[in-house]
């Protein structure tokens, strides 16, 4: 069942869960491996130096967090990477942007600009956090993951989309674990007119 999260209550994280207290913003670095045992971290990803502890805790989750790294870029909410499972095809949990023409879909309102906004934030090679929910694989054989460009609050990529407008929230039970903060962040967004709350009718 797929449900439209729009709520502006609740907080980030359930009582006693965190995610660290730095801030946000996406921190460019190169490189891959995994960080629980999958791979070797190489020289020059800063983000190997994270502890995946600090990570949200979601009971349930059908892995733990894992460094990877980016290899190619299909749209704004789908990309391939490295990881200790081989290459993977990872589907943005908890957000959707607008389709760009791709395989047998037709071009959505703003989905280029969408998809131009992820490629220059993930070039091949850059290494990032992926964190999962319950449902590690979606109907498509695609792997389900929030991603993670620093150990921060705003540093987790799917709040950059939604409050840059370049998404829509599309919860889908039971990998629900942040679809109030998303539904904030949407809201947000709708309220500023920013991205393709403005551009599409």
């Amino acid at each position: 069942m797929i449900l439209i999260a729009l709520s502006l209550g609740a907080c980030w994280l359930p009582k006693g869960e965190h995610v660290g207290d730095s801030g946000g913003g996406i921190v460019g670095a190169d490189g891959g491996g995994s960080a629980d045992g999958g791979g070797d971290v190489p020289a020059g990803c800063e983000l190997g130096d994270i502890d995946p502890s600090v990570f949200p805790a979601i009971s349930g989750a059908c892995r733990p967090p894992e460094l990877v790294t980016v290899t190619w870029v299909a749209d704004g909410d789908t990309f391939k990477v490295d990881s200790s499972q081989g290459e993977e095809t990872i589907r943005f949990i908890g957000v959707n942007t607008p389709e760009t023409g791709y395989g047998t879909t037709s071009v959505e309102c703003y989905g280029l600009e969408a998809s131009a906004f992820t490629k220059d934030h993930f070039p091949e090679g850059t290494c990032l956090w992926l964190s999962f929910d319950h449902d590690c694989i979606d109907p498509y054989d695609r792997t389900l993951a929030y991603l993670w460009t620093g150990p921060g609050e705003q540093d987790m990529y799917q709040r950059r989309l939604l409050q840059e407008g370049y998404a829509r929230v599309l919860t889908i039970a039971p990998d629900d674990h942040f679809s109030e903060l998303f539904g904030q962040d949407q809201a947000a967004a709708e309220a500023a007119g920013v991205g393709l709350w403005s551009a599409c009718e």
